[in-house]
């Protein structure tokens, strides 16, 4: 045994022995003076410094935290990349003791943990996956922990293939190189962090992978920081945008011989892929389109949807069900497939009038029900089910939830319709379609 791993297993034991009980004193004392702290970590998900805004707004004092950032936001609370990585280069037995220090550091300062299933503050065995010691060492500090899935984190192939015809792994390129993909192992290391959990949380097509988690729309938009761009255009040339991270998952190519077909026929189409540019930049192409194409394959919409509505543009996107979309009966998008996207798009070219109705209805559908505050008192009600928190906590919730509602009636529905919206008959026909 070399000097490295017994330094690791000594400290360890004192985690155990000193650490663990000094934490659950610390957090149980914030805990009955109402000044809980709240971790957003580790995965650089774009909405993670959202959705320490959401806790932040029931009264927790809040932060996320990442290991990596990518070029579509750098705006995170901690940044621990240099520190991470720095220890890496000196050995897999120092990485192995950062990690522990950094885990000692949130356990002693934060009481509410949020992770998505690829990883948390320690680093995983294998390419994805919440560490066992880790939830193991938070449950017996007393912490609260949370779930959350983002797709790929959850995703297991045969499972997504039973899903039906159109699906994420319809045109992967490479089993096991962007998702979890293997249903034999993926699944029992799903369930291992699940039974440490306080309670798993998913949305959408994750719910598929995760059998007993709390359906939760998790996805917040800053309303107030995307003012709604000018009403679609009445003429010209309609301009499409359509802003993928994997084309392959996207269905991006139907989009493309969809809008040919179109052109040559005679149609007057602008089409711009947005591609490898920063979050600000996206919105802005979404800000001068006419209509956000989001993807035809996965069976429900991304926070790229979610941008667009806020922006007031109307959106042709694949949802599977209705049950998969909160409050589905507001919500405006144009249900679409490969088999009926360029029959979508003809529509939306004779319609141009009901594109700006669909952009307003878009807007307030965001603004009730995927804005922070929205987020924020979906938050709520998931820690008054599952937290057991002291009754001034409790009480605090409980109000802001009253607040959420009495913002959420005092927005507008400007109204919509259109022949394509999410409902029973529409998702059984699309998902009922041959093989053409």
């Amino acid at each position: 045994m070399n000097l490295g791993v017994i330094v690791l297993r000594l400290f360890d034991h004192f985690i155990v022995s000193s650490v663990i009980p000094f934490a659950r004193w610390l957090g149980a004392r914030r805990m009955t003076s109402g000044r809980v702290r709240a971790l957003w970590g580790a995965t650089p998900i774009l909405t993670l410094p959202l959705k320490a805004k959401a806790t932040h707004l029931l009264g927790f004092e809040s932060a996320s935290v990442v290991f990596d950032t990518y070029h579509i936001t750098q705006g995170f609370d901690f940044k621990l990349r240099r520190l991470s990585n720095g220890a890496a280069k000196l050995g897999p037995c120092m990485a192995e003791l950062v990690d522990r220090l950094i885990f000692v550091w949130a356990l002693l300062r934060f009481d509410l943990f949020h992770y998505f299933f690829d990883r948390g503050l320690m680093r995983p065995k294998g390419r994805f996956g919440l560490r066992t010691q880790e939830l193991e060492w938070l449950r017996a500090g007393g912490k609260r922990i949370y779930g959350f899935a983002y797709g790929a984190d959850v995703r297991l192939r045969e499972a997504t293939l039973a899903l039906g015809r159109w699906n994420f792994c319809t045109e992967c390129p490479t089993v096991a190189a962007f998702c979890l993909c293997a249903d034999s192992t993926g699944a029992g290391d799903l369930r291992r962090a699940i039974n440490h959990l306080t309670a798993p949380v998913a949305l959408g097509d994750m719910l598929t992978y995760l059998p007993g988690a709390r359906n939760l729309h998790y996805w917040p938009i800053n309303v107030e920081q995307l003012p709604p761009a000018s009403p679609p255009r009445m003429d010209g040339a309609l301009r499409i945008a359509h802003a993928p991270n994997h084309t392959h998952f996207k269905g991006t190519h139907y989009l493309e011989t969809a809008i040919k077909n179109l052109e040559n026929e005679g149609h007057a189409i602008s089409y711009v892929r947005v591609q490898g540019k920063t979050n600000s930049e996206v919105i802005r192409f979404f800000q001068e389109a006419d209509l956000v194409a989001d993807q035809f394959l996965g069976g429900i919409f991304g926070y790229s949807a979610l941008e667009a509505m806020a922006c007031g543009r109307p959106v042709i996107t694949y949802v599977r069900a209705p049950a998969l979309v909160e409050a589905v009966e507001e919500c405006p998008v144009l249900n679409a497939t490969p088999d009926v996207l360029e029959d979508v798009l003809r529509w939306c070219l004779a319609n141009r009038a009901k594109l700006r109705e669909l952009g307003a209805q878009g807007r307030a559908y965001v603004a009730r029900w995927h804005s922070i505050e929205a987020v924020a008192a979906r938050l709520g009600r998931l820690y008054l089910d599952t937290a057991d928190f002291p009754p001034s906590i409790v009480k605090r919730l409980e109000a802001f939830l009253v607040e959420e509602r009495q913002r959420r009636a005092a927005i507008g529905l400007p109204g919509f319709d259109h022949p394509f919206r999410v409902d029973v008959a529409s998702c059984a026909r699309l998902n009922s379609l041959p093989t053409q």
